[in-house]
């Protein structure tokens, strides 16, 4: 059958269940073989199945599928695949270690408390391995650095991961200049529901002050872009962003007791009280973003009086070009995990 004149490229044909293929990916080299194979992101701990069949050039011509083979998706334990954590972080440059070494780890901080009068902004760099830099940046208008607040983060390994109770969780980095507007990023493939989506600049190659602003989360994907000061007329610099996508869901990832929920169309400068009752015996780590854009003035979420059953969330507007800090109705997502 190789010898065939009429094969001109080979398709494989994979999915997660013996017989039944949701992906195809094609081979084609003027007719010869090819042994190999990458596939992105595969699921922690879930069996793949693959055949194999050749093709003439239009797939008018197909062969039988080959024999079925499967691969169990290799990597991280599930155990080992997040890490969270809190800190006391201020305007000075400081350098947060992890508990365990990551291959490729994304990094998400989006929330501080709001102790301070001033709103400020999360800027994370320098990702590595075994740990990142962090620091709180004022807005640019604001005469005085920022001071210092209790900032969550959660660091996961890049790719897509099954948790045990069958919730997904999707790790994933962009690389955007995409300022006071948003453009879609697709997930590598889809949920089964719209997941929560947190993100985070985790570049410093622009240093003027900015945050992102997610949009329009579906099971496909999201908007995402980023937002200066509401006075800048500028185009701000290409950034890295690093999101984590998680489905609603409860339960343990390595021992840790989570939970992962949206709010309703609630959020506004007001606090909004959030209750957890019966999942934590201490205060978790919070990471929480809008999941809508309904208001473009430039803010952040910020919490207050975290408990070990309840926080209060609020929109926090910067006030570069007026005094105004009203902000309408948005949904925010909120991922909260134990240290």
């Amino acid at each position: 059958m190789r010898d065939d004149p009429r094969i001109v490229g080979y398709e494989v044909h994979f999915g997660t269940s013996s017989g039944r293929y949701q992906w195809r990916r094609d081979a084609t080299s003027n007719g010869a073989s090819t042994n190999r194979l990458t596939l992105d992101a595969p699921d922690t701990g879930t069996t793949y199945y693959f055949v194999v069949r050749s093709r003439n050039a239009d797939r008018s011509l197909v062969s039988a599928f080959s024999t079925e083979v499967s691969i169990s998706g290799g990597g991280q334990t599930v155990e080992s695949i997040v890490e969270s954590g809190e800190a006391m972080v201020g305007d000075a440059w400081q350098w947060v270690s992890f508990n365990q070494r990551f291959s490729d780890p994304i990094v998400v901080s989006t929330t501080s408390s709001e102790d301070g009068r001033d709103p400020s902004v999360i800027r994370i760099d320098g990702v590595e391995p075994s740990g990142f830099w962090i620091r709180l940046q004022a807005w640019d208008y604001l005469p005085r650095p920022a001071q210092p607040e209790r900032v969550g983060y959660i660091v996961v390994e890049r790719g897509r991961h099954r948790l045990p109770g069958g919730a997904q969780v999707e790790a994933g980095r962009i690389v955007t200049d995409v300022t006071g507007t948003q453009r879609m990023t697709s997930f590598t493939s889809d949920f089964t529901t719209p997941p929560v989506v947190a993100a985070s600049v985790s570049s410093y190659r622009d240093h003027m002050a900015v945050t992102t602003r997610t949009a329009d989360v579906s099971r496909s994907g999201f908007k995402i872009g980023m937002t200066e000061q509401e006075s800048s007329t500028r185009k701000h610099g290409a950034e890295t962003i690093d999101y984590v996508a998680w489905e609603p869901s409860s339960g343990e990832v390595g021992g840790a007791r989570y939970v992962v929920n949206r709010t309703g169309n609630v959020l506004t400068d007001r606090p909004y009280r959030i209750t957890y009752r019966g999942h934590f015996s201490e205060p978790p780590v919070l990471i929480a973003d809008m999941q809508t854009f309904n208001g473009p003035d430039p803010s952040t979420l910020r919490w207050r009086y975290k408990t070990s059953s309840e926080v209060e969330l609020r929109v926090v507007e910067e006030q570069s070009l007026d005094a105004e800090t009203r902000h309408t109705l948005e949904v925010g997502g909120y991922i909260m995990i134990e240290r």
